[in-house]
């Protein structure tokens, strides 16, 4: 009995290890590991086509394939590393890297690229199928191919189509001739072309153009005869050795031949070539693509599918059928033409039908509109009119305002031109009584008669001040500088600041604030809010003070205009910028309604508060002359 507990321990831990050892593979089941497809190029992998046959591969594969896909990419670039084929490090490089790795599908690109991976890469990955792309006959025979390869394979007769299109569009040609370079993978494409020209059956004479340096094929091609069909079946090496990416150098070919010039690949339409039979490698890469997803799909013991054939579709350039003056009449059916410019008919139909549509609507509405244009006309008329009388209006209340400042400023003014005037006679006395002497010093004199000068200039400057200020017009709009203006109105307050007892402040800004406006309007805004302010300021008990202050930012300037009289009460606050309201008496109610009015001409704006401290403070904000052009004032 005690046997069989044993046996039943040893048959229960047995059973645990067991769950415990599957726990793992069930896990791995869930996340199944990505498809391995490793893409093997025959040539550069970085030139544009191959760049967009594998950017439509991988995602074709990712759209089509239910699972999680990783891309390897390998370039063997036979022709610049030729005789490397057959190398015995390269193929332990694959050993050393892919061998155990578990690539699903390998991807040959090219006819070279197979041969070595069906060759050379057998032991690598053994069993492993090979989907190749972009082959051609007779390089690749599908019939000698292993059961576990199969791919897309073009035409051994690929160059036959493009030909048939030339003889059509080029019916009294004299002559063809096959362009290639000096590579292996460009004698097998001249073969193929030089073939495909025999098979037709012609007897134009066939010139090859083959295996020389690039610039001496460039200037065999510029004597070409005009009625010549040129066939450029592949040029990726010269005779000089360097190598080309074709898709680098067909323009300057096809720029150079003076003969239209036909190609196999949809690529190099556009770039000076005619067109052809062509294949697209955009096209290639989701074929491509569909063939390896049934590849990865299949079963077991399911073979392979079948060998694809590549098809051709036949394009053109439109401009260049212009160039050569060749008819699209001649094309084989079902050609695409690319690069037409679209008749006026075709870029406009649908505007013109519309058009059309409306116009039996226009010619029943068009009385209305001269009848309703009559109307606009007559209340536009009357409506500048009425903007004219407006307008002449807020002149010559601006004016009033200006002489009403002038008045008040009488004192000052008087006082400014006392100043002058006793300094005048003063130094004319002075002057009098040195010449008088026999020893009279010259330069002496010349001072004196110097601050003569200087005191009627001073005198002739405060009249020229009073007289702008009278002045019923303002003049043209100019560039002001802010600072200036804010220095003139202070020096003409000084005195009557000084007769009230009131300090009268002057803060300029560091970087003269320029704006663009009328100098006369800006200096009674200033004027006005600073004489309302050394009014308020007389009847405040101690320190009474009025502070004009420019500053600069960095669209706009401002004037802030402080007193320190008692505030703005909430009453008077409210109708403060109102016509004919006034806390003054005397006032007429119109100085800060003209103030207003002037700035926002001047596309500025003006408002007042009550400083934290006590008393008011005005702030006109006004916009910066712009250097790239000036600020339109909303004014005439």
């Amino acid at each position: 009995m005690r046997i069989r507990r044993a046996e039943w321990r040893s048959v229960c831990a047995a059973v645990f290890l067991g769950a415990c050892t599957l726990a793992p593979g069930a896990a791995a089941q869930d996340s199944p590991r990505p498809a391995r497809i490793l893409l093997l190029f025959q040539q550069q992998a970085e030139t544009q086509p191959m760049l967009e046959f594998a950017r439509r591969l991988r995602l074709t594969i990712r759209e089509e394939l239910a699972q999680p896909v990783e891309f390897f990419e390998e370039a063997l670039d036979f022709d610049r590393f030729a005789g490397r084929e057959h190398s015995s490090p390269l193929v332990q490089y694959f050993a050393d890297k892919y061998r155990g790795f578990g690539i699903d599908v390998l991807v040959p690109v090219g006819a070279r690229a197979l041969d070595f991976g069906i060759h050379q890469l057998r032991d690598v990955f053994p069993g492993t199928p090979l989907v190749f792309a972009l082959g051609a006959a007779p390089q690749i025979d599908p019939d000698q191919l292993p059961a576990h390869v199969t791919g897309r394979l073009g035409a051994a007769s690929r160059f036959g189509p493009t030909y048939s299109m030339a003889q059509h569009l080029q019916p009294d040609a004299d002559g063809v001739v096959v362009i290639g370079g000096a590579g292996r993978s460009d004698s097998v494409s001249v073969a193929a072309a030089v073939a495909a020209v025999k098979a037709a059956g012609d007897s134009l004479p066939l010139i090859r153009v083959q295996g020389q340096p690039l610039n001496a094929t460039l200037g065999k091609l510029r004597q070409l005869s005009p009625r010549s069909i040129v066939i450029l079946a592949n040029f990726r090496l010269d005779a000089s050795g360097e190598a080309f990416e074709p898709l680098d150098i067909v323009g300057s070919m096809a720029r150079a031949s003076a003969a239209p010039m036909y190609t196999q690949l949809r690529s190099y339409v556009g770039e000076g070539v005619l067109g052809g039979s062509v294949i697209s490698f955009d096209d290639e890469g989701a074929r491509t693509a569909r063939l390896i997803v049934r590849v990865l799909r299949r079963g077991p013991d399911e073979r392979l599918p079948p060998v694809q054939i590549i098809r051709t579709t036949s394009v053109v350039d439109s401009r260049q059928l212009q160039r050569f003056g060749l008819s699209e009449e001649r094309l084989p059916p079902g050609t695409e033409i690319l690069f037409r410019e679209a008749s006026l008919w075709q870029r406009l139909r649908a505007a013109i039908l519309l058009a059309l549509g409306f116009i039996g609507m226009e010619s029943l509405l068009i009385c209305l509109l001269l009848l309703e244009r009559r109307r606009r006309k007559v209340a536009q008329l009357a409506a500048v009119e009425q903007e004219r009388s407006a307008d002449e209006a807020r002149r010559q209340i601006a004016h009033m305002g200006r002489v009403t400042l002038v008045g008040e400023l009488a004192a000052t003014i008087s006082h400014e031109l006392r100043q002058p005037h006793a300094a005048i006679r003063a130094n004319a006395e002075a002057c009098a009584l040195l010449l008088a002497k026999p020893t009279a010093d010259p330069s002496e004199a010349r001072e004196i008669f110097q601050d003569i000068i200087d005191d009627d200039s001073r005198a002739v400057e405060v009249i020229e001040d009073v007289r702008t200020l009278l002045r019923k017009d303002t003049g043209a709009a100019i560039e002001v500088d802010l600072n200036e203006i804010c220095r003139n109105s202070v020096r003409l307050l000084r005195h009557d600041a000084m007769i009230r007892n009131i300090r009268l402040e002057l803060s300029l800004a560091p970087t003269p604030p320029i704006i663009f406006g009328h100098p006369v309007e800006l200096q009674q805004v200033i004027l006005n809010l600073a004489m309302n302010g050394l009014e308020a300021a007389a009847m405040s008990n101690a320190g009474p003070s009025v502070s004009v202050r420019a500053e600069c930012a960095r669209d706009h300037a401002e004037v802030v205009v402080r007193d320190s009289g008692s505030g703005i009460s909430s009453n008077v606050q409210a109708h403060l910028f109102e016509s004919f309201f006034s806390t003054k008496t005397t006032g007429l109610g119109l100085g800060l309604v003209i103030v207003r009015s002037i700035v926002e001409r001047h596309n500025g704006s003006i408002s007042a508060e009550n400083h934290a401290s006590g008393g008011a403070v005005f702030r006109v904000r006004l916009p910066l002359h712009n250097a790239g052009g000036k600020l339109a004032l909303a004014m005439r």
